[in-house]
């Protein structure tokens, strides 16, 4: 029976020449057969025409031109990448429409703004993604010495539960495919009755007492200063998506976390209720 194909977006960006998500995405996808790549590219014009769909076929052939010099930069030998450019004045609608209509499983970006922060466009795009999103904010040449996951014991739910789930599977996953990689737990707890034992934590992800790491006070604080302590390479975070007031503030202590964190982040989304 064929192996189901994983499906990973590289979101491009026309402003560099360094195109860090794209590297990132065929380093992931390199030597495996079970993936394909989109290598994403929204465009868009505000210039003046009379005839607005001529403009728009211009554009998005001299787009695809770019985005075919940028491709050639690449040793895509054995991977399977599929060329998107989207017409649309918003780049973040873009994304989340193009993720959600080809199920895309893993979308790549580079951080923007400053290296150490998260600027308001990664924050809507944070927003309105049902897919999991890996920001790089490091060059992806760099390898991944040591990888930090945020886990929740104290969640009780079941999008809590089944989140916390596919974290701990997927720092597994990755520490399975990097030789010497580090794995790293970190779990908050908010007051002393909610105290999780750290051999525990280690048994549960099969980890060293050592790397099994607990400590008291709110995620958004906890979470950051011990990934920048450690000098994590990779974080893993979970956010549950929810609509209305209690998405607001669910999705400002994400942002606080990514904004902290100075490795690359990725984060994993699970819709309440499921």
């Amino acid at each position: 029976m064929a192996t189901e194909k994983i499906r990973i977006l590289a979101v491009l960006d026309p402003t560099r020449s360094e195109q860090w998500a794209m590297q990132k995405a065929i380093s992931i996808a390199k030597n495996r057969d079970d993936t394909e790549v989109y290598a994403f590219l929204c465009a868009h014009s505000d210039a003046e025409s009379d005839d607005s769909a001529e403009l728009r076929s211009v554009e998005l052939r001299r787009h695809m031109i770019w985005l075919d010099e940028i491709l050639a930069g690449f040793d895509v030998d054995g991977i399977d990448v599929k060329r998107i450019v989207e017409w649309n004045d918003d780049w973040r609608e873009a994304i989340c429409l193009f993720a959600k209509d080809a199920e895309v499983d893993l979308i790549v970006k580079r951080a923007s703004g400053r290296q150490k922060s998260l600027a308001s466009s990664d924050r809507q795009l944070i927003r309105n993604l049902r897919s999991a999103l890996l920001l790089v904010k490091h060059d992806p040449a760099r390898e991944i010495q040591k990888a930090l996951v945020a886990v929740d014991f104290n969640a009780t739910d079941e999008s809590h539960t089944a989140l916390n789930d596919a974290i701990m599977k997927l720092g597994k996953r990755i520490r399975g495919s990097i030789g010497k990689m580090e794995l790293h737990a970190v779990s908050a707890y908010p007051e002393t009755d909610k105290f999780i034992h750290p051999p525990d934590v280690a048994k549960t992800l099969d980890i060293d007492r050592s790397q099994a790491h607990v400590r008291q006070g709110s995620a958004y604080d906890v979470i950051p200063t011990f990934a920048n302590k450690i000098k994590a390479d990779l974080v893993i975070v979970g956010n549950v998506a929810r609509r209305g007031l209690s998405g607001l503030i669910v999705g400002n202590t994400s942002e606080k976390i990514l904004t902290d964190i100075k490795s690359d982040v990725l984060v994993l989304v699970r819709e309440e209720g499921t």
